[in-house]
């Protein structure tokens, strides 16, 4: 969840935060407690031919909302991940035995302020206090930050070191949606946006969806998709294929 675009420069500019067990090591100091160790449900949008968190970035409902609507078009040029019509999103419960620094994690072929050469098998991550190339190890802590510049009003970023999976975190996957699947039932739930020409998820649309809807029903009818696979089917995973009898 990191490629910048312009339309949100204050919402996803990277601030880091560091070792929660040395505080005196926070860049910069948290605000308030850090996400709990356990139980955390989070969020993930990126293309299909991916599956994981390893070595990849992800948000709490809040966090997860904040990078998709300052996202929300067909194919924002520059970040692979910032489609929610072409692309997928999984949830995953994930337990974790610390928090580290957050770590921006980049699918192959991104550019813009992140760079990751497109002939990368894995996703590129910096740590976010020295916009350096990470060096992981088994024992790497995951990280996390806020998702904007000041409180928690937007929920948290975390990032997953692929190395260290198993050991200082884990994750149990719960779904794997179509973000055009809940794209579309925003939309409905919004009247439909008719103003908005086209069935394309862009910018119109997301702009008609936010205007509309209270952030209650955002939550209810996210919460609603997430929970219901005939609303929205579990998509195969990479290298699966759905069998029809």
């Amino acid at each position: 969840v990191d490629a910048m675009g312009p339309v949100t420069t204050l919402a996803l500019a990277f601030l880091g935060l560091a070792f929660a067990q040395h505080p005196r090591g926070r860049f910069p100091p948290a605000p308030g407690p850090l996400p709990p160790l356990t139980g955390n449900i989070l969020y993930h949008l990126f293309e299909r031919k991916y599956t994981g968190l390893g070595n990849k970035d992800a948000g709490d409902y809040k966090g997860d909302m904040t990078f998709i609507f300052s996202e929300f078009e067909p194919k924002r040029k520059g970040n692979p991940e910032s489609s929610l019509e072409a692309n997928i999103i999984e949830m995953s419960q994930v337990n974790v035995t610390g928090w580290g620094e957050y770590e921006a994690c980049n699918a192959p072929g991104c550019t813009g302020i992140h760079v990751c050469p497109a002939n990368q098998t894995l996703y590129c991550c910096e740590v976010q206090s020295t916009r350096k190339p990470a060096q992981h190890n088994k024992t790497s802590l995951p990280g996390t930050r806020v998702a904007n510049h000041y409180n928690t009003s937007n929920g948290w970023w975390f990032s997953f070191p692929m190395e260290s999976q198993g050991t200082t975190w884990t994750e149990k996957r719960l779904r794997r949606i179509n973000g055009k699947c809940l794209g579309n039932a925003w939309r409905k739930a919004a009247g439909g946006c008719h103003r908005c020409p086209g069935q394309s998820l862009d910018a119109c649309v997301s702009n008609c969806i936010q205007t509309t809807l209270s952030q209650l029903v955002l939550k209810h009818v996210w919460d609603r998709v997430f929970s219901d696979p005939t609303e929205c089917p579990e998509v195969p995973l990479p290298g699966t294929s759905v069998i029809t009898v």
